[in-house]
C-alpha cells in the first residue's frame, strides 16, 4: 500500500484491508486494536507485549504487514487518528463498525474510478438506443433487473436477461439500434463477456461493467470499471455488488440530465397510472 493513500484511510481500514494476510498470532494483535476501549491502554510496547503474550518481535511484524515502517509509527498513527474521532463513532460495536469501514472503502474505491466524461457517453448512448438490454448472471443478474426497474420508468424501452439461453435469443434479433450493458464483476463471466461480442457482431453498441478487465474487452463500446473486494471482504459479509449499484445511480442520474422534463414527464405519469390501476383493482373488489 503506498504511504499517499495510507493517510487517507484510517487505522481501522487498514488493519481490515491487511487482515487475512496476518498470521493467528498477528490477528489477535489487529483484533486488539480494532477493540472500542483499547485507544485508553498504555499502548507501549512493553505493556502491550505483556498484555498479549506476544513478543516485540511480533508486534514489529503485524505493524509492517499493515504498512507502516514499526510498531512506533503505527501507534502514533493509531493514537493521532483516535484523537479527532467524533465521539458518536463509539456507539457502534467493533463489528458494526468494521462493516461500514468496509462500505466507506469500497465507496472511496469507486470515487478513484469514477470517470465523468465515460458516464455522459453512456447516458447518452442509452438515450440515443431504441432498445437496451441488460445482461447478467447469479448476483449481476439482480443487477440487471435493477437497471431495467429504473430505466423503464424513465420511457426506456429495455429488457434484462440473467441466463445463457435468453442472451442467445436476444443478440439474435439485434441490430445496430441496440444497445446492451453487461455486468461481471470478475471479468470472467463467459455467457456475458461471449454475448456482448455476439451483439456487437449483429451491430449492437456494447457496455461491459467488470472490476477485471482483460484484453478481449477492448472490443466493446465501453467498458466501465468497478471496484472490487479483496477475498476477505467476502468474509466480512459485504455485498460484492454495492459499487455496481453507485455506478447505476450515477449513469441514471446522467441519463435523467438529458431532457430532463420530458423523463419527469414519463416518470409522474407511470406512478399516476399504477395509483389508478390500483383504484380500479380496488374497484373491481368491491364489486364483486
Amino acid at each position: 500500500m503506498k504511504r499517499s493513500s495510507m493517510k487517507k484511510q484510517d487505522i481501522a481500514t487498514i488493519i481490515d484491508l491487511h487482515f487475512e494476510e496476518l498470521t493467528e498470532l498477528e490477528q489477535e494483535i489487529a483484533r486488539y486494536f480494532l477493540q472500542v476501549d483499547t485507544i485508553v491502554d498504555d499502548l507501549s510496547s512493553q505493556q502491550v507485549t505483556q498484555k498479549l503474550h506476544v513478543s516485540q518481535a511480533a508486534l514489529t511484524r503485524f505493524a509492517k504487514k499493515c504498512g507502516f515502517t514499526g510498531y512506533r509509527e503505527f501507534v502514533f498513527q493509531y493514537q493521532h487518528q483516535a484523537s479527532k474521532q467524533d465521539t458518536h463513532s463509539h456507539k457502534h460495536s467493533p463489528l458494526t463498525k468494521r462493516v461500514l469501514r468496509s462500505y466507506s472503502n469500497l465507496r472511496e474505491q469507486t470515487q478513484d474510478l469514477i470517470d465523468e466524461a465515460q458516464l455522459e457517453r453512456v447516458a447518452q448512448l442509452i438515450e440515443n438506443a431504441e432498445r437496451v438490454y441488460f445482461f447478467g448472471t447469479g448476483s449481476s443478474g439482480l443487477i440487471a433487473r435493477e437497471m431495467k426497474l429504473r430505466f423503464m420508468r424513465l420511457g426506456v424501452v429495455c429488457e434484462a436477461l440473467t441466463d445463457q439461453d435468453g442472451f442467445a435469443w436476444t443478440t439474435s434479433i439485434m441490430d445496430e439500434n441496440c444497445l446492451v450493458l453487461g455486468f461481471s464483476l470478475s471479468g470472467t463471466t463467459q455467457s456475458v463477456l461471449d454475448s456482448l461480442l455476439d451483439a456487437k457482431d449483429m451491430g449492437a453498441k456494447t457496455i461491459l461493467f467488470t472490476g477485471s478487465p482483460s484484453k478481449d474487452c477492448q472490443a466493446y463500446t465501453e467498458i466501465v470499471l468497478v471496484a472490487s473486494h479483496s477475498q476477505s471482504s467476502y468474509i466480512q459479509r459485504i455485498s460484492a455488488q454495492l459499487p455496481m449499484l453507485i455506478l447505476i445511480d450515477l449513469i441514471y442520474a446522467y441519463f435523467l440530465e438529458i431532457n430532463r422534463e420530458s423523463k419527469e414527464k414519463i416518470f409522474n405519469s407511470y406512478w399516476e397510472n399504477k395509483k389508478l390501476n390500483g383504484y380500479r383493482r380496488q374497484k373491481r373488489v368491491r364489486k364483486s
